[in-house]
């Protein structure tokens, strides 16, 4: 008699309510998505960076007068910053945010809805995980405010129930989960992604590439998920380096936005697994950003895992358009070449003395219950790391 597990599972519709899409569809949308969702003072959550180059200014004109303006979030989301925002949220009685940026944005927005509903105890809001088993998932029952994101990277938080907020004297990068913390609405116009620096859109779209191949290799994957992430996969095949090269072709551009909200409906129901939880850690320790951290670690990942995951990465590689799990590697390789993204940690300043912090980190993320092969300890995190390294 097989002990193979039972076609059995769960599948968990994403809480937002839906996507515009399109050249021109924040613009067009936004004001209406608001008044609908009965929001008379947002805040607009945003980075000093699209202050500078006055796409914040220009999204704000679309708001009404009595916007407020967050523009302090910076990467990895430090607590400090989530803390500081919810105050100037909770004394201007906003009634609704958006968000304008890539995922620091918007687990900056997330956070800030979740201290106004639940209370600024970040420690008691956070999800634990044990190595070894069992932990905590605090219940986050108060409503919380609205959320709409302008999303101008393919990092891909704007469809996730999570956010990931740093502690800074730790370097801990710790996860909360609430399904009202997903946004409502998402505006995928690549019009807002023009002055995204290359660099940022070619790292975060190799990030949500390696969601797709993750999703394959989850072992809670389903055929639906399957489905949508192989879809995915290949839109961001056939057009990442197309809307690299040439950002003024919105079309390319938009069909990476659509794979990023393709994949990451998928993730309530199958998880990610290794990849996701280096880049959170590498990310709150040593400050690699998503994407790049991301790249770096995939094709590692990916060979770690061949032992327990050589079936799905050879279905993921037939959606990539190659013929196995070694042609997989080697196409994601190429592509991290051909859009002249780093291929090691030490590439990014990343100290060797600092790959056991990290690891350590790595084993109490959720992400890792959801890797196609089971970590036993530091030791297999500290491979893969060492060999990225």
């Amino acid at each position: 008699m097989s002990n193979a597990p039972h076609f059995a599972g769960r599948v968990i519709h994403p809480q937002g309510e839906g996507i515009v899409y399109g050249p021109g569809c924040a613009r067009a949308e936004l004001p209406g998505l608001l008044r609908r969702a009965g929001v008379r003072r947002p805040m607009l959550v945003t980075t000093p960076s699209l202050v500078r180059n006055g796409l914040a200014s220009e999204v704000a004109a679309w708001l009404g007068d009595d916007i407020v303006v967050f523009a302090e979030s910076r990467e990895h989301t430090p607590s400090p910053v989530v803390l500081e925002a919810a105050r100037m949220a909770g004394g201007t009685e906003v009634d609704g945010l958006v968000s304008l940026g890539g995922s620091s944005v918007v687990d900056l927005t997330k956070g800030i809805a979740l201290v106004l509903a639940e209370g600024d105890d970040l420690d008691r809001l956070c999800l634990r995980i044990e190595p070894a088993g069992g932990g905590q998932r605090p219940v986050l029952n108060a409503p919380k405010l609205p959320h709409f994101a302008l999303p101008t990277t393919l990092s891909g938080a704007e469809f996730t129930s999570a956010a990931g907020i740093t502690d800074p004297p730790t370097g801990e990068k710790r996860i909360y989960i609430d399904p009202k913390l997903a946004p409502r609405w998402v505006c995928l116009d690549p019009d807002l992604t023009r002055s995204t620096p290359v660099a940022l859109w070619a790292s975060t779209g190799m990030k949500v590439l390696s969601d797709t191949i993750e999703v394959f290799c989850s072992p809670r994957n389903n055929p639906l998920a399957e489905a949508v992430a192989g879809g995915a996969l290949r839109l961001l095949v056939e057009s990442l380096q197309t809307g690299t090269e040439h950002p003024e072709d919105v079309d390319a551009r938009g069909r990476c936005l659509f794979a990023v909200g393709m994949t990451l409906s998928q993730l309530s129901s199958v998880g990610l697994g290794l990849v996701a939880a280096l880049r959170h850690q590498l990310g709150g320790t040593v400050g690699v950003a998503h994407g790049v951290a991301s790249t770096i670690v995939l094709p590692h990942v990916m060979r770690w895992n061949r032992p327990d995951a050589d079936a799905a990465l050879t279905r993921a590689a037939a959606a990539a358009g190659v013929e196995d799990a070694d042609a997989l590697i080697v196409r994601v390789e190429s592509m991290t070449d051909s859009l002249g993204l780093p291929r090691r940690l030490r590439d990014v300043d990343v100290r060797h003395a600092d790959l056991e912090s990290v690891a350590r980190h790595v084993l109490g993320d959720p992400a890792t219950r959801t890797n196609a092969r089971p970590l036993k300890g530091v030791a297999d995190v500290l491979d893969i790391l060492e060999q990225a390294w």
